[in-house]
């Protein structure tokens, strides 16, 4: 029998239509564009790799493209408005805001830096260098060397700097400093033009295992306990990009989130992702790179003002900050807003 009429039949067509919406589930967040800018493809990235895999941006509506642009040129880019993100080091972070350039860490990328310092072999044994020699006994095996590094003025050049203050010589006049790309540095090594370098996972690890180097001074194998905790990289972007888009923000930090779970939960998983990445590298000297980088990338994305006052350490002792320059909050370069 028929009880209702041609109004009765729109409203029961309405109130279906009302409760086939309300069960369907949100609808698609509308796609976003945008850009993440490396400095170089190292280990210290794996939770970026990670996330590509996952597609962990993809699936929140965030269509990310990554892009290496050398060194601090991956900050100016952010600044220039080039890309929106990029993945740097916490030093060059304070030192672009203390200068007027105003940035945003929107979340941690890792608890610890990855940068070693290698002697040559031959040196590190005539000089009976050991892991158990005082850092500042170490350091003075340095005296008259000549050590290869990416680029002056960056972390390795700081640690450098910090790692030799700890014994008696003069890091600008009784240290030869050559800028080399890693591979470069490592045949350097290996044919003896070079007496040393200092560098970040996994290139410190590989002249180990090539019979090349000793590691004399690591922040990952823990020789500078006064440095953690050490907040050595974020995710950073304008914060007009913030401002004006926080639905973009906080799906890049939401994936960045998922792909740190995931590297934490499943690093067998994570390391193979990683190693389609860096291929061409023997297991030993891989899984050793891979264990001192997992210490480091942390467990909570939330910044800590303790890490950040000791990434301004190392930078004012490295020499990549003026004591004028140095901050007595980090309140303006931050927020943890984005992390759930």
């Amino acid at each position: 029998m028929r009880i209702y009429g041609r109004r009765g039949a729109v409203s029961a067509l309405a109130i279906a239509a009302t409760v086939t919406a309300a069960t369907a589930g949100p609808a698609p967040a509308q796609e976003m564009e945008a850009t993440l800018a490396l400095p170089a493809t190292t280990f210290a990235f794996v939770p970026v790799y990670v996330a590509e895999d996952l597609e962990s941006w993809t699936k929140r509506g965030l269509k990310l493209k990554t892009t290496i642009i050398v060194g601090i040129g991956s900050m100016n880019a952010v600044l220039s408005r080039s890309v929106e993100f990029t993945l740097s080091s916490t030093p060059t972070l304070l030192r672009a805001h203390v200068r007027g350039q105003k940035v945003l860490a929107i979340a941690s990328g890792g608890d610890r830096t990855s940068v070693e310092i290698v002697l040559r072999k031959d040196h590190a044994d005539a000089a009976g260098i050991t892991d158990r020699m005082p850092l500042g006994q170490r350091a003075d095996s340095l005296k008259g060397k000549k050590l290869a590094l990416q680029g002056l003025n960056a972390i390795p050049h700081g640690v450098l700097r910090y790692f030799v203050k700890k014994g008696t010589i003069d890091s600008e006049r009784d240290i030869q400093l050559v800028q080399m790309q890693p591979e470069a540095s490592l045949a350097a090594l290996g044919s003896k033009q070079i007496d040393g370098l200092a560098e970040v996972l996994p290139y410190s690890t590989m002249s180990v295992h090539r019979g090349y180097g000793v590691v004399i001074a690591s922040v990952p194998r823990g020789d500078f306990p006064e440095l953690e905790p050490y907040a050595s990289n974020a995710v950073t972007a304008l914060p007009s990009t913030c401002e004006q888009k926080p639905e973009l923000c906080q799906r890049m930090v939401d994936g960045f989130a998922e792909a740190v779970a995931f590297i934490h939960a499943k690093p067998q998983e994570a390391a193979a992702i990683l190693k389609k990445r860096i291929p061409n590298m023997d297991d030993a000297t891989f899984n050793d790179a891979f264990k001192l980088t997992l210490a480091g990338i942390p467990k909570s994305l939330k910044h800590e003002e303790a890490g950040l006052r000791n990434a301004q350490e190392l930078a004012f002792v490295g020499g990549m900050m003026k004591p004028e320059e140095k901050m007595s909050s980090f309140e303006a370069i931050y927020t943890n807003k984005f992390i759930k």
